[in-house]
């Protein structure tokens, strides 16, 4: 069975929505499963979708056109679009639950596909256990679950020296085709490791670099490979060999595991045929087929030996739920002896909580995860539930009943619990910092912003999460030079950066000096994300201020009391000097008749003396300091002012 290619492509003149962008109907890969085609610009869509259509008849073909050309869906829509999309957000969300929707789609089809055509090959080795029958229908089956043309039957001799290839699809019986072993190193590593193998490309893969040169020379040539082994009580006795003309990708293990059903159940045909003589090719081995035609039946309980064997718990009921059926792995898990498992109901051993989910699962609803599996608790009463288990419950139409599959989750289910309880602590750490904590992807873009950094920059978490990117936070050049500095050892280490002092620019505009700290987050050598914590800076900022106006302040007050002191020593120490001029001073002005003529000089002595007198007691009278201007924008003490009061702010030149 092919899978859906999960490519989706834009038909148009440039990429929308983040896809990938073709101009022609012709260059759209045949992968492609989603087409969406700008129709801003075509007036009649209809010839295009038709050449769309003969080149991808089976991809979801979708119609994309602008706000103002919305009017068009109605028309779009009867040209044969199963959508219209009205914008590129809208076209993203489109292709996004088209895609889901065809996933889901064929998950559901191919895990129908597969049981059916397990059935289907039971029933048909069941009509007719001839073992060209048996061939023949493991080829075809293989063939069309793999979607894989060439598939071969190959049987090994007793040594694993020779294969014989006795069955081809869409061939008879092969005579006299035997190869050499050492001659296929990929049915080597099958022998040797009882285990698939898968080649996706045959030209670059190392198991088949010493015999690359046959290959090359070989007259069909295929590119990849898919062996399965053909076991026989834990022996390799020959391969399903799958041969693919296009490389492989990765198989799914639901789709490997199938096969290896089948090649079991194919194995167990081959092996009783071999228990004659191993050796035998495969004209011989179809020439016994009647001696152990009727040993099928028998061969068929190898099924129930290999179930029996499986890691997962398998059970099996009736329509009414009774388990008819039950592996050792089943009663282990459940906790039962499997005698006590068959004959009860399945519903009896969960607890009441889980019978309505597992009820529309046994009637066929679709339940549980993308896969079918489903969470139940196993339990009676209201006891708590020692087990948890992951099942797929599967209604089987022949024989009519259930098929039920499941393995003990219990200690996963406590792991994801207390993932989840560690995560939620987390975030609410994360939320309840009071520094701002926010987050970028490998390419800046915001994927956590906390409500700290809400608070601090303006901005929502939505407005910026998903879709805004660190450098709106910073001044221009900014944002790189805190990465390069991230980079380098010389800031705190590689992947580390010390505190730094930087300005953001907040919603408003507003600049806000932080304190930043950031860190690179690696998964091994590889950075994935980028976190920075950062500290607001503006109220210390503002009694940092606030503490320079007390302090210039207090000097003031000091220089204030500096000066009345000054002040007070300067009149004390110049009044004594001061008044021993005055007074030989007057003596003099006395003793000189009034036509001498210096008597008039002496008389200036006095009256000068005096006045440096008025301003000694000035000074002594200082309790405030004030100032007045001199010469220029020089400040000298107002001695003439009066007391009292607060001192002016006072220029600091």
């Amino acid at each position: 069975m092919a899978q859906l290619s999960p490519l989706a492509v834009v038909l148009g003149p440039e990429p929308l929505g983040g896809l990938a962008s073709v101009t022609e109907p012709e260059d759209v890969p045949f992968a492609a499963w989603v087409v969406a085609v700008d129709c801003r610009q075509v007036v009649d869509p209809a010839p295009l979708i038709q050449r769309l259509r003969q080149r991808v008849p089976a991809a979801a073909v979708s119609a994309f056109v602008d706000t103002p050309r919305a009017a068009r869906v109605p028309e779009l829509l009867r040209a044969g679009f199963v959508e219209v999309a009205v914008g590129e957000e809208h076209l993203a969300h489109q292709v996004t639950r088209l895609r889901a929707e065809l996933v889901v789609a064929n998950t559901l089809s191919r895990q129908v596909d597969m049981r059916e055509g397990l059935l289907l090959v039971i029933d048909e080795i069941a009509k007719n256990p001839d073992l060209q029958h048996v061939l023949q229908v493991a080829v075809v089956r293989i063939s069309e679950l793999f979607s894989i043309e060439r598939v071969s039957v190959v049987i090994f001799d007793h040594g694993a020296k020779l294969g014989f290839v006795v069955m081809e699809r869409d061939q008879k019986l092969l005579e006299n085709v035997v190869i050499q072993i050492e001659d296929y190193p990929e049915l080597q590593q099958v022998i040797a490791r009882n285990e698939p193998v898968l080649i996706p490309d045959v030209v670059g893969d190392a198991l088949l670099a010493g015999v690359r040169g046959k290959l090359e020379t070989a007259q069909q040539h295929h590119r990849g490979a898919v062996l399965l082994p053909l076991t026989r009580r834990d022996h390799v006795v020959g391969a399903l060999f799958l041969r693919s003309k296009a490389l492989l990708d990765e198989i799914d293990a639901d789709l490997m595991a199938m096969g290896r059903l089948i090649a079991n159940i194919t194995a167990v045909a081959i092996g009783h045929a071999l228990e004659h003589d191993e050796l035998l090719s495969e004209t011989r081995a179809l020439q016994r087929s009647k001696a152990w035609a009727d040993e099928q039946l028998a061969g068929l309980k190898e099924l129930r030996e290999f179930l029996d064997q499986a890691k997962d718990g398998m059970l099996v009921t009736d329509v009414e739920g009774r388990i008819t059926y039950a592996n050792a792995t089943a009663a282990s898990i459940l906790r039962q002896e499997p005698r006590t498992l068959v004959g009860s109901y399945f519903l009896t051993l969960l607890q009441p909580h889980c019978h309505a989910l597992a009820e529309r699962a046994i009637a066929g609803d679709a339940v549980g995860d993308e896969n079918g599996y489903v969470d139940l608790a196993v339990g009676k009463g209201e006891e708590a539930p020692g087990v948890v288990v992951s099942a797929a419950i599967r209604p089987s139409v022949n024989p009519e009943g259930v098929f039920i599959s499941f393995r003990d989750v219990t200690g996963l289910r406590e792991i994801e619990s207390e993932l989840r309880q560690t995560k939620e602590f987390l975030e609410n750490l994360i939320q309840s910092s009071v520094d701002a904590i926010i987050a970028t992807d490998t390419d800046g873009r915001v994927i956590l912003f906390n409500r700290a950094a809400e608070h601090m920059l303006g901005y929502a978490a939505q407005e910026v999460v998903g879709r805004s990117n660190m450098s709106i936070f910073y001044p221009r050049g900014e944002a790189w030079d805190v990465l390069r500095k991230l980079r380098s050892e010389a800031y705190g280490g590689r992947g580390r950066l010390q505190m730094v002092r930087k300005e953001l620019t907040a919603k408003g505009g507003e600049q806000v000096p932080v304190n930043l700290t950031a860190a690179i987050i690696y998964e091994g050598n590889r950075e994935v994300a980028t976190v920075s914590i950062l500290s607001d800076l503006r109220e210390r900022r503002r009694i940092e201020e606030k503490l320079s106006q007390v302090q210039r302040r207090l000097q003031l007050t000091e220089r204030q009391a500096v000066a009345v002191e000054l002040a007070g020593v300067a009149a004390h120490e110049l009044n004594q000097p001061l008044t021993s001029i005055m007074g030989y001073a007057e003596m003099l002005r006395r003793r000189m008749p009034d036509d001498e003529s210096s008597r008039k000089a002496v008389t200036t002595i006095c009256q000068e003396a005096d006045r440096m007198a008025s301003i000694v007691r000035k000074i002594g009278q200082i309790t405030a300091y004030q100032t007045k201007p001199y010469v220029g924008t020089s400040q000298i003490l107002d001695i003439g002012a009066d007391g009292g009061g607060d001192p002016p702010e006072e220029d600091e030149g």
